[in-house]
């Protein structure tokens, strides 16, 4: 863990302007009083879903490797929770940057993954009879990286994965037993991902109950950093959007509403907003562009753990 002097020492050469979409704010009185006050070097990273527009976390992990702090654990929904438990298992923010680019650049490469060559066939990954047509489960198995930790207890940061219990209507946390059916579970988008049950629970996509799980964070007393890439900065287009475009994009909606809600009620210590809200959610393939415009998040992360660490 670097000092703090270090800290400011790095901050203070990363620039001198800071990006207007970062909101920071204190706890409110009554949450301070409840909760004993974190030491300095103390904080807690929540990446949210939005599924492309995830991609906008990495400049925050990259920029965690830059000053040389890591949280003390990461909670994470849907796309939040792959790249928090791709960095919680040992990879860096340029390996992760390097591994997305490279798979969602490269489309002849992508495709050739998914021609399973371990002797599975192509109906364990695409199956119409299935409640959705792709297993998350197979195919993360065959897209992900090699260096993904297998179980909760071998990851070296402490991981909290957000899913939604279909019948019950509620949130869920997982953070023990195998990994990768937690993440499957998390980013199982209805008509597109098939539900994952772990322990008799049908789970779907975290994001319907908590899209930016800052909240979870609090209960264990660390200050907590939040990355929500719901939405900023929206742009309108002509014409009438397709179907598909009309479904995506509610979900989308869902998302930047339950977000929205949320912080009217409470807050994380610092709140980093990315504006990627003109891109759609399935806009894997201009990951550059998403990541381009995510880079001055860099900068508000460092600005921001350098305000939260000299606070009174």
């Amino acid at each position: 863990m670097i000092q703090r002097r270090d800290l400011m020492l790095a901050v203070a050469a990363a620039g001198s302007t800071l990006p207007v979409f970062m909101s920071a704010s204190a706890a409110s009185s009554s949450e301070e009083s409840s909760r004993e006050k974190p030491r300095a070097d103390q904080f807690a990273l929540a990446l949210g879903g939005g599924a492309a527009k995830g991609f906008a976390h990495i400049p925050v992990l990259e920029a965690m490797d830059e000053l040389g702090v890591r949280p003390a654990e990461i909670v994470g929904t849907s796309m939040g929770a792959i790249l928090g438990s791709f960095y919680a298992s040992g990879l860096s923010g340029r390996e992760i940057r390097d591994f997305t680019v490279e798979l969602f650049t490269r489309k002849s490469q992508l495709f050739q993954k998914l021609f399973l060559t371990d002797g599975r066939t192509w109906s364990s990954l695409l199956n119409v009879g299935r409640p959705a047509i792709i297993d998350p489960v197979v195919l993360f198995e065959t897209v992900f990286p090699s260096g993904l930790a297998e179980k909760f207890s071998d990851l070296d940061i402490p991981v909290k994965i957000i899913a939604t219990d279909f019948y019950t209507q509620s949130e869920v946390v997982l953070e023990k037993g195998p990994l990768l059916p937690a993440i499957a579970a998390s980013s199982a988008l209805p008509m597109l991902l098939t539900p994952v049950e772990i322990d008799g629970r049908v789970l779907i996509d975290g994001g319907f109950v908590n899209p930016s799980p800052f909240d979870v964070l609090r209960q264990d007393g660390y200050l907590s950093i939040a990355v929500d890439v719901t939405g900023a900065e929206f742009v309108t287009r002509p014409g009438l959007p397709s179907g598909m475009e009309t479904w995506i994009g509610s979900f989308s909606i869902t998302l930047h509403s339950l977000v929205a809600a949320k912080l009217a009620c409470t807050r994380p210590d610092l709140l980093i907003e990315p504006p990627v809200g003109r891109f759609k959610a399935m806009d894997f393939f201009k990951i550059e562009d998403i990541l381009a415009a995510a880079e001055p998040a860099k900068d508000t992360f460092k600005r921001g753990l350098e305000a939260l660490w000299n606070q009174p």
